[in-house]
């Protein structure tokens, strides 16, 4: 403690005799400038003056380096010093100060908020050992043109032990459980897993154990791991609960682990969030149909390419065990590519885009700062006067060009961190899912380091160029010069700026442009079915008592029948998945091809519909008839077919009576179905999903287990779907009480969340875009309004010589005019080389579609001309006599 107090006294007598000798320099300062400015008045030049002063003070030069030598850290006073001295000179100029820190703050702010989502998405690192060795495993059908197809229980075993590429191969299946007892029965996403999953993935749980080995078997008692999450919010954090049973789909699991409250779900983040985990899965050779995905750890030194060939291989033995199942070959991504896959291309759009309007706020910066620097002459000039030199006077401009940068990203970091909360809140569920830590924003110690970095390079980017122009003249030409402005060659530089400012607003506004036609395409599309006023909702049956299909079509027949009774409904149906809402690809023959060669099956989109199904989505039944509650499993088996369909598989022909048959890997061929209608095209896919064959079949008569799921109602116009909620809940449960109603939407939300990504990319390229505008702006008006300044002799003698207020006009504005179209030509030919960029986000729009590119350029040129405006009419009002008088 008397150490710490010896060096306490120490450093405080240090900063004491610091600030006395400060004082006492400021002090002789001081009287130096007295005895220079005495000087001045007397007649003597500047350099006079001051060499005269420094004799009549006896070398105080020498004198203030004593005291310099005498300190203990001069280069930490002569800082402080700048900085106060910068602070003082900000303060008296408050309107650059406001506008500088305005500048920078947008965009710092906007460039960490951006980085923000890319760090947390796309580089930080996965919370696994050796993440990148660990892939999702999946299958492709390159002739067929599918991709990301789930794999089969044979096809794991045999990579996993034939291709030596992984140290470990699990499996995983997604599902919706019901879970009942211990308190209401809910309906919850959960995952069947190998047992090998978390300990290949270095998980450790929180409470008990993961599955062991022997928990694979089929014959093995159900064990369940849970989820941190949804053990606090179902067992009220009870820790007994490990040991327990509890009842998962009907049948009871015992709870062996909780998970740790951290433990990520970014193997997996492309699917839905867990809330626990079974055991289960047990692969066999014999298994065939694809209800897996595949989860890998690849060996050291096994790059994805070399995985992939020994896959490969692997895949062609299996084509000859499997011929059904010939074509196919794994695919494998990186946990990274997978669950970044759909946004890595915006994410990267956004960031160019923000370093752009970076770039063009430094731009922005540069110019006021050179215009600011042309208005200091005459203090740069002095101080040469007084000896400092090039040097000292860069330090001084750099250390406030460094006040301004703190300001400004200090004001940045506050904008971001709001940013970062608004991006969140409208950012699409895969971006959440894939990328958590972006709801923390500039909360990570990377993205604050990343926003000071970006401080700290903007300070020198804007600051040293404008600094150098600044100290560059000899004092005595720079007196002369004092009152006229900017030099040619310092305005040369400011135009360049404005130049590149325009260009990259040019590049901002083609990509806002190009989305927003985007957007309009897609709300334009013809979707095949009408959205409005269709309310859509989840029922997974469950339990002993629905374990027959036809307990469950009954089910549905009651519900519907009581749900049509409700006030407003116009009408209702059930179906097995929703429109709009993704593609549930099945293998079939026709009659026409009954017995298609091996790997060449036939495929569509298969749908189970109940009556009025295309009554209550108003898709056109175009030929023959829909399906009626005449179609049970004692008449004709009967389907409907879209127009894709019929041109696909029956060309030339007419479909009414053809037949199709529905092939299963693990059920074998369905009867035959005879089709009855033909239906309009559905987007099934989403709007830039396109169409596709498409089969519908009637509840009462579909094979096998698929059983329907959802709920579709269609109210009547002016009665809101979602004011319903609670009166069609009310009537399920009066059927049965016991099964939870869960994904309660409209068709409307659904279709929108397809253009989620799309929007906010719009949303923040227009933003961008405006703010690149707004500063081109800026920076154009700031250009030619110190151009006036400089220039008010020569328009003064202009005027006087009979030049017209209309001459002033159009002089002032062509300079800025051609400014603002040597920007256009420039972006206009940068936007069509990076535009291409954006080829995956558009629809309906090409990179290089002449209207946006038409339109932005009127629009650009139109902002730059009402900067040139005001500029030209401040250089009209020059009165000849003062700019002559002043000269």
């Amino acid at each position: 403690m008397r150490t710490v107090r010896s060096w306490l006294s120490r450093l405080a007598g240090l900063f004491n005799k610091q600030r006395r000798d400060r004082e006492l320099a400021d002090e002789l300062e001081s009287n130096l400038q007295l005895h220079i400015d005495e000087n001045v008045r007397a007649g003597m030049s500047p350099e006079e003056a001051r060499r005269h002063a420094l004799i009549r003070l006896g070398g105080l030069d020498q004198t203030k380096e004593s005291y310099r030598d005498r300190r203990g850290l001069p280069w930490l006073d002569s800082l402080v010093q700048d900085i106060r001295f910068g602070l003082r000179m900000l303060r008296k100029n408050p309107g650059f100060t406001a506008v500088a820190v305005l500048t920078l703050a947008l965009g710092i702010g906007a460039t960490t908020v951006i980085f923000s989502a890319v760090y947390a998405a796309l580089l930080k690192p996965l919370p696994y050992p050796a993440a990148d060795r660990l892939v999702f495993v999946m299958k492709q059908n390159p002739s067929r043109g599918w991709t990301r197809n789930n794999v089969a229980g044979s096809d794991i075993l045999a990579w996993r032990s034939d291709s030596g590429a992984f140290e470990e191969l699990a499996a995983l299946s997604t599902s919706s459980c019901v879970v009942s007892g211990n308190g209401e029965t809910e309906e919850d996403p959960c995952e069947v897993v190998s047992s090998s999953l978390f300990s290949m993935l270095g998980a450790t749980p929180y409470r008990g154990r993961t599955f062991s080995v022997g928990e694979d078997r089929a014959d093995s008692p159900r064990s369940v791991v849970l989820s941190y999450g949804f053990w606090q919010r179902r067992f009220g954090a009870d820790e007994s609960v490990v040991g327990r049973s509890i009842v998962i789909n009907a049948t009871s699991y015992t709870v062996i682990g909780i998970m740790s409250r951290n433990f990520p779900h970014l193997y997996a983040a492309h699917f839905e969030t867990p809330e626990f985990w079974l055991s289960g899965i047990s692969l066999s050779p014999d298994q065939v149909s694809n209800d897996y995905w595949g989860i890998g750890r690849l060996k050291p030194g096994v790059s994805l390419e070399q995985a992939g060939r020994q896959m490969d291989a692997v895949s062609l033995r299996l084509d000859q065990v499997h011929p059904d199942g010939k074509g196919w070959r794994a695919q494998m991504m990186t946990l990274r590519a997978l669950d970044t896959g759909d946004t890595a291309p915006a994410l990267y759009l956004l960031m160019g885009a923000v370093v752009f309007v970076l770039l063009i706020a430094c731009a922005n910066m540069a110019n006021l700062l050179l215009a600011r620097g042309a208005s200091r002459a005459g203090e740069f000039a002095a101080r040469s006067a007084l000896g400092a030199s090039r040097v000292r006077i860069v330090r001084q401009l750099l250390t406030e060009n460094l006040v301004l940068s703190v300001a400004g990203g200090i004001l940045g970091i506050l904008l971001a961190y709001f940013g970062c909360k608004a991006m969140a809140a409208f950012a699409p569920p895969d971006l959440l899912t894939s990328a958590p830590g972006l709801v923390n924003g500039v909360a990570d110690v990377r993205v604050l380091t990343f926003a000071l970095a970006t401080v700290l390079v903007t300070t020198v980017f804007f600051g040293l160029v404008p600094a150098l122009q600044g100290s560059r003249k000899h004092f005595a030409q720079a007196l002369n010069a004092a009152g006229r402005g900017q030099s040619p060659r310092s305005l040369h530089f400011g135009n360049s700026l404005v130049v590149s400012e325009i260009a990259l607003a040019m590049v901002l506004l083609v990509g806002a442009g190009l989305m927003i036609r985007t957007l309009v395409g897609m709300s334009r599309v013809d979707l095949g079915l009408n959205t409005k006023n269709v309310l859509t909702l989840r029922v997974a049956l469950s339990g002993d008592r629905y374990k027959q299909p036809q307990a469950q079509a009954d089910f549905w027949q009651l519900v519907v029948a009581a749900i049509k009774t409700l006030p407003g409904v116009i009408s209702a149906s059930a179906a097995r998945g929703m429109p709009i809402d993704g593609w549930a690809g099945q293998f079939l023959a026709t009659s026409d091809q009954p017995n298609p060669p091996a790997g060449q099956l036939p495929s569509a989109n298969y749908i189970v519909a109940g009556p009025d199904y295309f009554h209550t989505l108003q898709i056109p039944v175009l030929f023959g008839r829909a399906f009626s509650d005449q179609d049970t499993q004692t008449t004709e088996r009967v389907a409907i077919v879209n127009e894709e369909f019929a041109r696909l598989y029956f060309p030339g022909q007419n479909p009414l009576g053809k037949q199709i048959r529905f092939e299963s890997a693990y059920a074998g061929p369905s009867a035959w179905f005879s089709v009855v209608g033909v239906a309009g095209d559905v987007l099934s896919r989403g709007p830039a999903g396109g169409v596709g064959p498409e089969t519908y079949t009637p509840i009462q008569q579909y094979p096998w287990l698929l059983a329907p799921q959802r709920l579709l109602l269609r109210t009547e116009p002016g009665v809101a779907p979602e004011s319903l909620v609670r009166a069609v809940t009310e009537q399920i449960h009066r059927i049965d009480a016991s099964q939870p109603v869960v994904a309660v939407s409209t068709l409307d939300s659904t279709v929108r969340e397809y253009a989620v990504l799309h929007r906010l990319v719009m949303s923040l390229l227009a933003a961008f875009a405006a703010l690149a505008v707004g500063l081109s702006a800026l920076g154009i008006y700031s250009v030619l309004s110190y151009s006036v300044v400089r220039r008010t002799r020569e328009i003064g003698v202009r005027i006087a010589l009979g030049a017209q207020r209309g001459d002033v006009l159009r002089l002032i504005v062509n300079g800025g005019a051609h400014l603002a179209l040597l920007g256009i030509v420039i972006g206009i030919a940068a936007a069509l080389a990076l535009t291409r960029l954006m080829t995956d986000l558009l629809y309906g729009v090409r990179p290089t579609d002449l209207v946006t590119f038409v339109v932005v350029s009127f629009l650009l040129a139109a902002t730059s001309l009402l900067a040139c405006y005001i500029p030209a009419r401040r250089a009209m009002r020059v009165d000849p006599m003062v700019a002559l008088r002043h000269e």
